[in-house]
């Protein structure tokens, strides 16, 4: 009986000890071990799938991102760089990220689908450009049809190390001229990364959707 006293003590000890330790080091690294979960108030506007606009840059030529309060705030570009517009069919845009794994160990496939009619000179410069960019990375911003704007290929942690990059660009001609879907291209830009996207807040995002923001060349 002492035995197992003195052992569930031990137990406890140790337990103490992990909590003290954990605690000391937040204090002094400033490493956050944990996000306490908080209230979510359901909105009731009205939800529209699908994407308006998307725009595409190389990952070097982000200079810095201020994220506040979870939204981006504020974005610098190197110096005579910005983001493309890039006019992708209409409803030919998808975002997507996919969460796997267990517990605190979770991973997010980041994906941006775009789907292009009609192979073209200029669609082709496009293609050899994202696979040339590919190679140190694609960044991306998607215009929702919510009006909701989003970075991906970015995150706080990694920066720009685990940006997009070509995960596929294919070609489909098609065989009869009554065919559906024929002689499109279909590119996927895709990274895996430990964070979701990251929105832009009010006043970015409305600079975005009306076409003066200054980090962007419009079509």
């Amino acid at each position: 009986m002492k035995k197992h006293i003195k052992t569930i003590i031990g137990v406890l000890g140790f337990i103490v000890v992990a909590i003290c330790m954990a605690m000391i080091l937040e204090q002094e690294t400033g490493v956050i071990l944990g996000m306490a979960i908080g209230t979510y108030t359901r909105s009731c506007n009205k939800n529209v799938a699908g994407n308006s606009n998307v725009f595409l840059t190389e990952a070097a030529n982000l200079s810095s991102v201020t994220v506040t309060s979870g939204e981006i705030s504020a974005i610098t570009m190197a110096s005579g760089q910005t983001f493309q517009q890039v006019q992708a069919n209409i409803d030919g845009v998808i975002r997507t990220e996919e969460g796997a794994g267990s517990r605190n160990n979770i991973s997010y496939t980041h994906q941006v689908e775009m789907f292009f009619n009609r192979p073209s000179t200029e669609l082709s410069a496009l293609r050899d450009s994202l696979t040339a960019a590919s190679s140190c990375g694609v960044l991306a911003i998607v215009q929702d049809a919510n009006g909701e704007c989003w970075l991906s290929g970015y995150n706080e942690i990694d920066g720009t190390d685990r940006a997009l990059y070509v995960q596929q660009d294919n070609l489909n001609s098609g065989q009869e001229s009554g065919e559906e879907d024929s002689q499109n291209v279909d590119i996927i830009l895709e990274c895996v990364s430990g964070y979701i996207d990251i929105p832009f807040d009010d006043t970015l995002k409305a600079g975005i959707i009306a076409g003066t923001a200054v980090f962007i060349t419009y079509v």
